[in-house]
């Protein structure tokens, strides 16, 4: 027997050793608040401008498309950005060019853009609840320069473009596609100019801006959509453009706008995010925040290394051997895909904002030849762009290549897509083992606890509940695997272990119930 002082010391050492060992395997604590941090109401992206061209392909590609961005067994996504072209008037690429239904003041071509209409319907009819009507440009005859680019709104046309929203947004409900939200200035910052210009744009100074929102205002309210379709405003590309020019015309029109939506593209610190939030908050108290566009960024899966940039990655390809020489081959391909999934969390949840909408979605910017290059999709390259989730050659109509490329980013943003529902709840996870990439999000039967672990370390984090749960299934992303069955958390009542794997994101789901 060890004499009482030793046992004593050795029980000091025998616990000190257990502690180290506990941090070497990397288990860290959390706990969830019973309290909720916010009410979600939309994960999404934008239909701008790849229906130009996927309207072109065979039907089923096309209803292949549709369930893959809109169905659960896809994205599942909630949210839809609906392009309400501007004609394309000197924009110099074709896919860039949205036809529009503006004919003259009154007189509409409700049988224009067949294109977007399509995916429109398709996210309609599949259930997506948050529908919106955007703009880049209005329509040529009402932009100072006659085209859809390198001009600006013209002061007095606040009422005729306002109108001609309203009306394309009453002709769309009464097809059934209920469009409850509309963004009548994306990025009024900018002309998109010089002519010919790249894509559709119009210029809004923020002393016009005030006018643009009345106008639409005024018209959706002499039709009776005031109550049922909000205005987004102002979708500045920054949030330092969005936070330094709001004093300059948004209080003019405050409680027409029902949410305040801006781009990130400034790809802002989140000690930046959160100072934008907060004064927006204390200027504008009971005004939401939400981010609605960002994409084309290279870094590190932390989110750090981070700007805007050309470069294709698409972090995806066949499984690799986790073998010594092939680990770092690995983990390239979950690198980027995490990149922006660090994006979704900072806006979730250290900005605190209830919606999330990525770019377009779908892209042409693979920058090289699939068909002359097999390996063009899977490897990275510095001419393409990394603006999309799904992938198509950009030449399908001379080629006849109508495949879909997903990039490794399409799993990612599944987690969001199907966990992150209209109605659910963040709860915020608090404690030592917890970080900015992880969140818990309830409805009325389960808890989604989505974690990131952007490290080249696999840890497990040991959560507790406020209320008994039980595990049920669980979901992960990792460089080898998309969105894959994994075993489900250990433990009881309160209390479950969440293994989390090397670079991966995982999604652990609890029912509200005990075992």
């Amino acid at each position: 027997m060890f004499p009482t002082r030793l046992r004593i010391n050795y029980q000091i050492l025998l616990s000190v050793l257990l502690a180290s060992f506990t941090t070497n395997i990397g288990i860290n604590a959390a706990t969830v608040s019973s309290t909720p941090a916010q009410t979600f109401t939309g994960i999404g992206g934008s239909g701008a401008w790849w229906p130009n061209d996927l309207w072109h392909f065979p039907e089923a590609t096309r209803q292949n498309l549709s369930s893959l961005l809109f169905d659960a067994s896809g994205l599942g996504l909630s949210s839809y950005r609906y392009n309400v072209g501007a004609g394309g008037v000197n924009v110099s690429n074709p896919t860039r060019a949205p036809q529009t239904m503006y004919v003259s003041a009154g007189v509409y071509n409700f049988s224009a853009d067949p294109m977007g209409v399509y995916f429109l319907n398709e996210a309609a009819k599949r259930g997506v609840s948050s529908l919106t009507a955007f703009a880049n440009s209005a329509p040529a005859r009402l932009t100072s320069g006659g085209a859809s680019c390198n001009g600006q709104f013209v002061n007095g046309n606040g009422a005729a473009y306002g109108t001609y929203l309203a009306d394309v947004i009453a002709h769309f409900r009464s097809q059934g596609i209920n469009i409850n939200l509309v963004s009548p200035m994306n990025e009024p910052d900018s002309s998109f100019g010089p002519s010919p210009c790249g894509q559709e744009g119009m210029q809004v100074l923020p002393s016009q801006r005030a006018e643009v929102v009345n106008g639409l205002w005024n018209a959706l309210s002499a039709r009776g959509l005031a109550s049922t379709v909000g205005i987004l405003a102002d979708e500045s590309s920054s949030l330092g453009n969005a936070g330094n020019e709001y004093s300059s015309w948004l209080p003019q029109v405050i409680d027409k706008v029902v949410a305040l939506v801006h781009h990130t593209y400034d790809f802002p610190s989140d000690s930046s995010y959160t100072n934008y939030i907060s004064n927006t908050k204390r200027q504008f108290p009971g005004k939401v925040t939400w981010m609605s566009e960002i994409c084309c960024t290279l870094g590190n899966a932390d989110g750090s290394g981070k700007g805007y940039s050309g470069g294709y990655d698409p972090t995806s390809g066949p499984p690799f051997h986790t073998t010594a020489t092939c680990v770092t081959h690995s983990v390239s391909r979950i690198k980027n895909a995490l990149l922006f999934s660090s994006l979704v969390f900072q806006s979730l949840v250290v900005a605190g904002e209830p919606h999330y909408d990525f770019w377009t979605l779908v892209s042409n910017q693979l920058g090289c030849s699939p068909l002359n290059n097999p390996s063009c999709a899977t490897n990275t390259n510095s001419n393409g762009w990394n603006d999309g989730v799904i992938y198509y050659d950009g030449n399908y109509a001379s080629n006849r290549n109508f495949q879909l490329y997903v990039k490794k980013q399409f799993w990612t943003y599944k987690h969001f897509g199907n966990f992150v529902k209209p109605g659910s709840q963040r709860r915020a996870i608090t404690g030592s083992g917890s970080t900015n990439f992880m969140m818990a999000v309830t409805d009325s039967s389960n808890f989604y606890v989505l974690a990131m672990n952007p490290t080249t370390s696999s840890t497990t984090l040991t959560l507790t509940f406020l209320e008994n749960v039980c595990a049920t299934q669980a979901h992960r992303t990792s460089a080898t695997e998309d969105f894959a069955n994994i075993s489900t958390a250990t433990g009881s009542g309160t209390n479950w272990s969440l293994p989390l794997a090397a670079n991966s994101l995982t999604t652990y789901i609890f029912a509200r119930r005990s075992c």
